[in-house]
């Protein structure tokens, strides 16, 4: 027997095999959107989109309104408020109802890395969809402008960066709240309930019982503030409210992922 095949083969260092955060991102996206059932859902929130759009259009148009593309993209609110939560609690309990990430954790320098994908990838996703949004309510406004008035049609895209702005912060701040609730619960239906619950009632019972102070407890403060307007909520009230429906669910899941068995 030679030498050679004497020799060991050399043994890969862990930290050869471990996964770069952009692939651990990418990978995440995948898994959101690799199954059936997710496709679904994304199907469902498209169509829910272009229906509420087009629908907005044959109203406004039917009515004499100036059809718009910030009339249109601005006038879909509540589907942002409750679609893109759900987005962020799908890709935050994608894996952790079947408790399969320890196939993966070996893999990674420490368990933050794949906690801070999930939360990038449910934002890409939701970023994704609101480009969808944007790009439909713009073929809809040119399109009615173009049949009123013709191709020169004034005022169709009038305020879109400010729209832009508003939408894409209003969709990242949406994603997190429902990213944040799904990482401090960890089941996804519990958080899609709560979302719903605090959204559609939480709120009208801060409001009703705490008036004067309801901008710190507020879900939508940080909303409120990205409108703007005389009766906009103050930094402070922002902070708080962050403080209470954001960074504390995040770290809470953070902390849960870093102690947990699975």
């Amino acid at each position: 027997m030679s030498q050679h095949t004497l020799q060991q083969t050399p043994v890969r260092n862990g930290r050869d095999r471990q996964v770069g955060f952009a692939r651990l991102v990418a990978f995440e996206v995948r898994k959101l959107v690799d199954t059936r059932s997710s496709l679904a859902i994304f199907a469902v929130l498209a169509v829910i989109a272009v229906a509420l759009v087009v629908g907005l259009a044959v109203v406004g148009s039917g009515q004499g309104t100036p059809v718009t593309f910030a009339s249109l993209a601005g006038s879909i609110g509540l589907f942002t408020a409750l679609a893109m939560p759900l987005i962020g609690i799908l890709g935050m309990t994608s894996d952790t109802a079947y408790r399969t990430t320890l196939v993966y954790y070996p893999l990674l320098r420490g368990r933050t890395a794949q906690f801070w994908a999930k939360v990038l990838a449910a934002a890409v996703l939701a970023l994704a969809l609101q480009v969808f949004v944007f790009l439909l309510s713009a073929v809809v406004a040119a399109a009615l402008a173009g049949a009123v008035a013709g191709p020169g049609a004034a005022g169709a895209f009038d305020g879109v960066g400010q729209e832009l702005a508003t939408g894409l912060a209003s969709c990242v701040l949406s994603t997190m709240f429902g990213v944040a609730l799904a990482a401090a619960i960890r089941r996804t239906a519990l958080a899609i309930v709560a979302v719903i619950l605090v959204s559609l009632v939480g709120n009208g019972l801060i409001l009703t019982l705490l008036p004067d102070a309801s901008g710190y407890f507020s879900t939508i403060t940080a909303l409120g503030a990205l409108i703007g307007g005389p009766d906009a909520p103050t930094a402070l009230e922002v902070a708080s409210s962050l403080t209470l429906w954001y960074l504390i669910p995040l770290g809470i899941g953070w902390w849960i992922t870093e102690k947990s068995e699975a």
